[in-house]
């Protein structure tokens, strides 16, 4: 069971190291140019390994049209926000605010699927929202010259973007939970969402304003950190969750699996070589320990 548990850790870091590697690409392309790409790579996988496994006949046609929505709000919409909120505010402070999903995905669940959540559950979303508050507002100053750190444009529109990619995540996710629990295969899901989300924001090649237009021209390293990021966060970091859920006890997986904050100021520590101050650790820790008892109990 140990072995599954640290799958878990695996999983959140990659998504901790995806993270960085996009957000040297979202401020180099553009946060939406950078989706754009991003979902290319990352529909072109889903859909091999769908292919590869033979799950496409666990998709009943009466699932498309809850599965496409969920995929406008979640990945069209949902992602678009959080790596145009990358751009501008670096992947600690996007990270941290990201982790907003699960006090959403429990308030969602109690108003539209009338889920009863418990006393701690409810206690773990001010905690999560708490820590929030602590990381963001006295989070790193040490490393505010390093170019992870640096805002771009205006700190509040950053955080409400980050804060409603969050809310984008959590109602895609309720959304698919009554498909999951029928028997559709969550990578069949993945791909589908991901693929018609990347045809929709191809469209935006048309649009002639200046946020859909990348801010400078593709090149190797581009599309192979796009590559990168797409294969650690969506392929690979998934599946390890994936396999880690179907063997140990879920609540601790997704605990365990949401520590990508921590990682990311592990990561910043090494590569800025100045350890990150008091305040983004201890909001950090609040937020994932919020975010544990939101899942354990």
């Amino acid at each position: 069971m140990i072995y599954y548990y640290w799958i878990a850790i695996a999983a959140a870091l990659c998504w901790a190291i995806a993270s960085l590697i996009s957000a040297d690409v979202t401020r180099n392309l553009g946060g939406l140019a950078f989706n754009r790409l991003r979902l290319f790579f990352v529909s072109i996988m889903l859909i091999s390994y769908t292919f590869f496994i033979d799950t496409w006949s666990t998709i009943n046609a009466d699932y498309l049209n809850v599965i496409l929505i969920s995929g406008i709000i979640g990945i069209f919409i949902g992602d678009t926000l959080l790596f145009v909120a990358l751009q501008k505010i670096g992947p600690r402070r996007n990270n941290i605010l990201f982790s907003l999903a699960a006090p959403f995905t429990v308030i969602i669940n109690i108003i539209f699927l009338k889920e009863i959540a418990s006393f701690i559950s409810i206690l773990g979303c001010f905690i999560v929202f708490f820590g929030v508050v602590i990381a963001i507002a006295y989070g790193d100053r040490k490393n505010i010259n390093h170019r992870w750190e640096t805002i771009e444009g205006s700190l509040k529109i950053g955080i409400f973007l980050a804060i409603c990619a969050a809310l984008c995540q959590a109602i895609g996710v309720v959304m698919m939970k009554p498909i999951l629990n029928l028997g559709a295969d969550p990578i069949a899901s993945a791909a589908i969402r991901t693929a018609s989300s990347c045809v929709l924001l191809s469209f935006t090649f048309l649009l002639n304003f200046e946020i859909f237009k990348a801010k400078r021209s593709l090149n190797i390293k581009i599309v192979l950190q796009s590559i990168l990021s797409g294969f650690l966060g969506m392929a690979l970091g998934m599946s390890l969750l994936l396999i880690a859920l179907q063997k140990a006890d879920a609540g601790i997986v997704a605990t365990l699996s949401s520590t990508s904050p921590i990682m990311i100021l592990f990561l910043l520590w090494i590569f800025t070589k100045k350890i990150p101050n008091i305040a983004a650790w201890i909001g950090t820790i609040v937020a994932i320990f919020g975010t544990g008892l939101i899942f354990v109990y």
